[in-house]
């Protein structure tokens, strides 16, 4: 009996890398991606994306240490380390440290390299994008206004016109960008320029008329994703007319509507009228019963 028990433990010790494969090759996989941003052609910003795929649906991985790097294998440098939200996304400002190389180069290499976890091996992710930048200006005809959006490259040290680039044109609004014409989307030309009619007129604006134009470039596989805002006259004047120490409904109680203080005044002193008016009558009938 004592030998069998022997020969178990052996084979279990002998299962034992097998299990610990199987448990690994059960991992799933973890889909990791870097996005480059640049917000106003001032702000270089990377946003770290990790997700997983479950039966054909696709949910956010949170929890997730990335560390991202600028530049190749030979000249790589860390730029920082980032964890993944509940959404799944972490995002990282380009260092100060790392201007001059920023300066140095025309396109850039990213890489992050997520850490293995128990649910997940090591995964890489690599964009590689170019300078850009938007420019915002106004055209103003007989009938007609539009807005044209400059894009630009940078290549050998010059800013070269970007064509066929797509960029979505629209207004800052509280729930979110107004397209200012009928198009989703409008593609530069040979000039870099994209030109966009704008049909949004007597829209309200700040109380000076102003509108806050946006232009953004999404995800372009050479340049990344680009914004840029730029202010033009071209609302409806809102003048915010505060009532808060006049009197109303929604006022506090000192400001409350006369006609309100009248009708309620009104109830309270016929229903104390009928209170002592009863009150008399029930003393004069105790009188009367006394006597």
């Amino acid at each position: 009996m004592k030998k069998k028990s022997i020969n178990i433990i052996a084979v279990l010790i002998a299962l034992l890398p097998a299990i610990g494969f199987s448990q690994d090759s059960t991992k799933k996989e973890l889909l990791l991606s870097v996005a480059y941003h640049m917000q106003a052609n001032k702000v270089p910003q990377l946003r770290v994306n990790a997700k997983t795929k479950v039966e054909k649906r696709f949910f956010p991985v949170k929890n997730i240490n990335v560390s991202v790097y600028l530049g190749n294998d030979s000249t790589k440098g860390l730029l920082g380390n980032v964890t993944t939200d509940d959404n799944g996304e972490a995002r990282l400002a380009i260092p100060a440290s790392f201007k001059s190389v920023w300066k140095g180069s025309a396109s850039h290499s990213f890489e992050g390299i997520s850490a293995a976890t128990k649910e997940f091996d090591e995964t890489k992710a690599m964009i590689t994008i170019r300078k850009a930048r938007l420019l915002i200006d106004t055209v103003e005809g007989a009938e007609t206004r539009s807005l044209a959006i400059s894009v630009f490259r940078l290549m050998d040290n010059e800013w070269l016109p970007a064509k066929d680039v797509e960029v979505k044109i629209g207004i800052n609004r509280l729930g979110g960008i107004l397209p200012v014409g009928e198009e989703e989307s409008y593609t530069s030309d040979s000039t870099g320029k994209a030109i966009a009619e704008f049909k949004r007129d007597s829209l309200p604006g700040d109380a000076k008329g102003n509108l806050i134009i946006v232009a953004r470039v999404e995800d372009n596989e050479e340049l990344g994703s680009l914004n840029a805002e730029s202010s033009v006259p071209w609302g409806a004047r809102v003048i915010d007319i505060n009532h808060f120490n006049e009197r109303s409904l929604w006022a506090t109680r000192d400001k409350a509507p006369i006609w309100l203080l009248f009708i309620a005044g009104s109830i309270m002193i016929g229903v104390w009228s009928v209170l002592l008016y009863l009150f008399f009558q029930i003393y004069r009938l105790k009188r009367s019963v006394g006597e």
